[in-house]
């Protein structure tokens, strides 16, 4: 049985329940090795994502964070598979988290009374989650 995560509930960057959540939700939303190909067709490994979601990370902590004007939108540029496939990850932690069945992530942060702290243990639960599901080698998904 799938424990019960609300929206109401905090984020917490290592919780077991929601990364085996998000887990789920990838098996079931993407077929064969989708998930961990960006837009071009290219492969994108989970640690390439984990340490993209890391520096966008480093960026918020060095940059600061100001919703709608610097945040999720700004950080997560990059090579264009790369991001493509770092937001998948966060739209799988983001559904895990709150029960929604889509969502999406470089807007995520500007929602009404949002915190730096859930920002954090976003981009910090999505590089879990990267490293412990994504692929190590480009052809393994």
């Amino acid at each position: 049985m799938t424990p019960s995560i609300t929206a109401s509930a905090p984020l917490e960057a290592h919780n077991e329940a929601l990364l085996d959540r998000a887990a789920q939700l990838e098996a079931d939303w993407y077929t064969g090795p989708r998930m961990w190909f960006g837009t071009t067709g290219e492969p994108v490994t989970g640690s390439q994502a984990a340490t993209h979601l890391e520096s966008a990370l480093a960026l918020l902590d060095r940059e600061g964070w100001e919703p709608g004007a610097y945040g999720l939108w700004e950080v997560l540029t990059g090579p264009t598979d790369l991001t493509g496939v770092s937001v998948n990850v966060l739209e799988l932690v983001i559904c895990a988290h709150t029960g929604a069945s889509a969502a999406t992530p470089r807007l995520w942060d500007t929602a009404l009374g949002r915190t730096f702290d859930q920002v954090r243990a976003l981009l910090t639960a999505g590089a879990a989650y990267a490293r412990r599901h994504g692929p190590t080698h480009a052809a393994d998904h």
